[in-house]
């Protein structure tokens, strides 16, 4: 028995809501006058006008689709997650599943008359698919709950396209350009803060063949954190090792670089070093506070035998005091505070430093040295014999695996 034609005939949305919410002419008239000038939907053109809710706008949409209307309470807490969704594609649609039974997806959008969106779905999922019609706010609160970006770092890596990074990137202008792109700089920026945040000595930043890790170094220990995608190591490094004026195109020999930033309100002083592998640069950031470098000497948290027997030992007038112990651990806090619990105006303290990233400003009575990266250790070594000219009662060296140190050290 062939159908009707009236039977296949879809209504107009304007029909629909002048029969279910009683509209007049005129007010119909003037929406589709709105909606022509101001090009937009009618159903918008209404809602702005006052005479229809967005729900009563939906339901009709519902109505003419021949789907089902989903209201906000009914979609639940936790939709189902499938895989090949992203979502910037589903707030692009304002769709998100609601309800998976192994052959069907029923998808809840705001969107209905999106002739693309049931294609692209069913090519997806290859499940049969089934729409229904709920209010927007309560499809993208669905979709931040199932797929939404719940950290800043994962917000930050959505602003990547797909093909925007590489694995690895050989033009150098390339790297130079994503380096400057906003998402980059967030990145990094994102990393530093949260580091000096959690209170944390280092980032390392590790490339391994299936991913990136990224580790923060609190109290002496290793701590994995949430890490980029792999695809974005030659973003990061090259904007780290622009930051640190490195140079971007030699990735087959260590570097060594320094930036200075204000992260939550504290200035601090970043040690950058790039060792090559096999699976690209690896970096580590040695955060370096100034704030928190130069702590009182009672506040270093020794019991008060030491702290009476360690004050005994920097008030000599002769001698050498190693502080040891692991990365992190406050060996150069701890010099800090004895350096200035014996400085006074009658004293002069010297402060050496190996290299100018291990160097901070120093309070006032003191002085430092540091030896320029390009200049050979024998140069550095000769600034032993001024020091010991300037007759400072107290001097600390760097670190003694540094070559020079331990035939530095017996000079001073």
């Amino acid at each position: 028995m062939p159908i009707p034609p009236s039977a296949t005939r879809v209504r107009r949305l304007g029909q629909i809501l002048t029969d279910s919410l009683g509209l007049t002419r005129e007010s119909l008239a003037d929406g589709l006058a709105r909606a022509k000038q101001n090009r937009e939907r009618v159903g918008e053109a209404l809602v702005a006008m006052g005479v229809a809710s967005q729900e009563d706008v939906l339901k009709a949409l519902a109505e003419q689709n021949g789907m089902a209307f989903m209201m906000a309470e009914e979609i639940p807490t936790t939709p189902p997650i499938l895989k090949n969704l992203s979502p910037k594609y589903l707030r692009q649609y304002v769709a998100c599943p609601v309800a998976h039974d192994g052959t069907t997806v029923t998808v809840a959008t705001a969107e209905p008359s999106n002739p693309l969106l049931l294609d692209e779905l069913r090519q997806m999922f290859g499940f049969r698919v089934t729409l229904c019609v709920a209010p927007a706010p309560a499809v993208l609160d669905a979709i931040e709950r199932a797929y939404g970006a719940s950290t800043p770092l994962q917000k930050i890596v959505e602003g990547f396209g797909s093909g925007e990074a590489g694995e690895s990137e050989e033009d150098v202008n390339q790297l130079r350009d994503m380096a400057f792109e906003a998402p980059v700089v967030r990145l990094v920026n994102l990393l530093i803060d949260e580091a000096v945040a959690s209170e944390a000595s280092d980032i390392h930043i590790e490339p391994s063949e299936e991913r990136l890790r990224v580790r923060y170094r609190m109290d002496g220990i290793l701590y994995d954190r949430e890490s980029p995608p792999r695809k974005l190591q030659a973003a990061l490094t090259s904007r780290i090792k622009l930051m640190a004026e490195m140079n971007i195109a030699e990735r087959r020999l260590p570097q060594d670089g320094r930036i200075r930033v204000t992260a939550g309100g504290r200035r601090v002083d970043i040690r950058v070093s790039t060792v090559p592998t096999v699976h690209g640069e690896s970096l580590v950031m040695r955060l370096l506070d100034r704030s928190s470098v130069f702590l009182p000497f009672n506040r270093l948290g020794f019991s008060a035998g030491v702290a009476e027997s360690f004050e005994g030992l920097i008030r000599r007038p002769h001698g050498i005091l190693l502080v040891t112990g692991p990365t992190g651990s406050g060996k150069t806090t701890t010099l800090y505070a004895a350096l200035d619990k014996i400085n006074s105006p009658r004293a002069c303290v010297t402060l050496c430093v190996r290299t100018p990233t291990a160097s901070w400003s120093v309070r006032s009575g003191t002085s430092r040295r540091r030896r320029s990266p390009s200049s050979p250790p024998s140069r550095a070594t000769s600034c032993s014999r001024p020091f010991t000219r300037t007759t400072p009662p107290a001097r600390l060296l760097g670190s003694r695996t540094w070559a020079p140190s331990p035939t530095w050290s017996p000079r001073c």
